[in-house]
């Protein structure tokens, strides 16, 4: 029997990816009703999501039909994956796919395209052109070059990510106490509170667990040079989000440019990161755009809809 499929966030789904799960299995692209996922684990064998949904324990539980959960990231917070393993649900993601990612760079660009846009005062030179005003001197700004960059993390993105650094003619130190990485690319630093001691612009990479949660808090950011910038694009819970406006209120830091914000997608006007960047230009908040690109989501989805119908044929076809 071809098991169903129901792709939940079915708003530019790569085409290609699609027909290559239409061959072996009926797939609804629709996004549920009521934006609840419960009734979808109920009816569906494969649940397909992107970030926009949160799957917990009590999205798994009985009677759920669910037998993978599929999800073209490598973050994955939004999933409770001791619920699904005890619901017998297999997750099928990017994470660990360290090859095939290499080509995946959109999240590292954006990096870049935040420091830029944060040194440069970018939001609010537009915002003041679209109010009826020509004040070039209002707006001067940062460049890169010559500056000291730390990056957070040395794994894939991060490595990315300090090559394209580098390329600014910034210099670029690494901290990452679990990956060796080439001195040519990052200067190695043992301790995180020597690496932002040193950056002017702090970049953050790291994977989100419980040992990386809050791991930017209030001793690293006064570690940090006043009048540094942060830069996270890794996830929102690695940074102490009251400290980090702490840090802004009181001039420690010149600026934040965040993709990532702790508790997404449920982030509202009144959460206070959003509260501050109303009335202030030193922090700039997107809504976790570092991989939607094109080329990103078609690269992805047409890998992880095979990784889905590999772990589906083990599934329906155990080894003996």
């Amino acid at each position: 029997m071809r098991p169903k499929i129901l792709i939940a966030e079915p708003d530019r789904f790569s085409p290609r990816a699609l027909a290559a799960l239409t061959e072996w299995a009926e797939v609804d692209a629709r996004r549920p009703a009521g934006d609840s996922l419960r009734a979808a684990f109920e009816n569906y064998e494969i649940v397909w999501l992107r970030l926009g949904f949160r799957v917990t324990s009590e999205t798994v539980r009985p009677p759920a039909r669910c037998r993978i959960v599929a999800t073209p990231v490598t973050g994955l917070d939004h999933i409770d994956l001791e619920a699904c393993k005890a619901a017998g649900i297999t997750v099928v993601s990017l994470r660990g796919e360290t090859e095939f990612l290499r080509e995946i760079r959109a999240t590292a660009e954006l990096t870049v395209a935040l420091a830029l846009a944060l040194l440069r005062r970018l939001p609010a030179a537009c915002r003041s052109v679209l109010g009826g005003h020509w004040d070039r001197d209002q707006f001067q700004g940062r460049e890169l070059y010559g500056k000291t960059v730390a990056v957070i993390g040395m794994g894939r993105l991060g490595r990315i990510t300090a090559g394209y650094f580098r390329a600014f003619g910034t210099r670029v130190i690494g901290f990452d106490p679990y990956q060796a990485f080439p001195e040519d690319l990052a200067v190695p630093v043992a301790a995180l509170p020597d690496a932002v001691s040193q950056a002017d612009v702090v970049s953050v990479h790291v994977s989100y667990s419980a040992e990386t949660r809050r791991l930017i808090n209030a001793g690293v950011f006064s570690a940090m040079k006043r009048g540094a910038v942060l830069v996270n694009t890794s996830r929102g819970g690695v940074i102490d989000e009251f400290a980090l406006l702490d840090a802004l209120r009181t001039g420690k830091l010149a600026g934040a440019a965040l993709d990532v914000l702790d508790g997404e997608p449920d982030i509202r006007a009144d959460n206070p990161l959003v509260a501050y960047a109303r009335e202030h230009d030193n922090l700039i908040i997107t809504p976790h755009i570092g991989g939607n690109t094109v080329e990103s989501f078609e690269k992805t989805e047409v890998f992880l809809a095979q990784k889905v119908r590999e772990a589906w044929k083990r599934l329906d076809k155990p080894e003996t």
